[in-house]
């Protein structure tokens, strides 16, 4: 997903509060980051799910999701201070594992792992989102970015997830605030819907959002490449 010249789709979140939730798994022997550390930008070292990174200084801010030695990683910086928090849960592989992160504007920044509150921190405050028609030195600046590093620059220091991403919703509140009970079917969209991807394509270089947010819609490219020509659909590893 990106933000066209001059033109900030609904899917460019930060400016309000948000939640990132999403349905991931992972076979064994995959995703072999060390061990989840937390600190300024430390998310950046896992196995990448979510990149929303800026190279150098962001003007607005920038965040981030990994799977980092097995935790959930997620890290947000408003330009002048970041941190990155690690879940105190840890997943397992062949598993289906629902992970939802949420952020305020006031800083406050929380994982929930199936339904569970698995790390919570005042972060950084402040505005984190993508400022557009900023000059970008690096073409793929403007794009949340999901399964790999943004702008593939290092994939041994900044490595991607290898694993299975479903059911994508992105939202412009705070979802969760306590315990909840995962959801048990497909996503429907509702007026904070900002980003609804079912995954459901099957073939094509296209990722439909179904959020029917205005402004929008903020569709997805399937980039493929590298040397299994990924990321490919799967209509039999799905969670729904």
């Amino acid at each position: 997903m990106s933000n066209t010249v001059g033109v900030s789709l609904p899917v460019n979140i930060g400016a309000t509060d948000f939640t990132i939730e999403f349905w991931l798994r992972f076979a064994p022997g995959e995703n072999t980051s060390g061990a989840c550390q937390e600190g300024e930008d430390a998310w950046i070292n896992g196995n990448i799910i979510f990149d929303r990174d800026i190279f150098g200084a962001p003007d607005y801010g920038d965040f981030g999701i990994s799977l980092y030695g097995g935790r959930i990683a997620f890290g947000v910086h408003n330009g002048s201070a970041g941190y990155s928090v690690c879940s105190n849960t840890t997943l397992a592989a062949n598993q289906w594992h629902h992970v939802a992160v949420t952020r305020r504007t006031n800083g406050e920044m929380r994982i929930f792992v199936n339904g569970a509150l698995a790390r919570s921190y005042n972060g950084p405050a402040g505005n984190v989102s993508y400022r557009v028609g900023r000059s970008a030195p690096w073409p793929n600046e403007p794009f949340l970015v999901i399964g790999a590093e943004k702008h593939d620059y290092d994939p041994n220091a900044y490595p991607s997830f290898s694993g299975w991403v479903d059911e994508v919703r992105i939202s412009n509140i705070v979802r969760y605030s306590a315990a909840f009970a995962p959801p048990s079917a497909p996503f429907t969209p509702d007026a904070n819907t900002v980003g609804l991807y079912h995954f459901d394509e099957g073939s094509g270089t296209t990722a439909l959002d179904s959020s029917g947010a205005a402004g929008g819609p903020s569709h997805g490219q399937r980039r493929v490449g590298g040397p299994n020509n990924g990321p490919a659909w799967d209509a039999v590893t799905k969670r729904f």
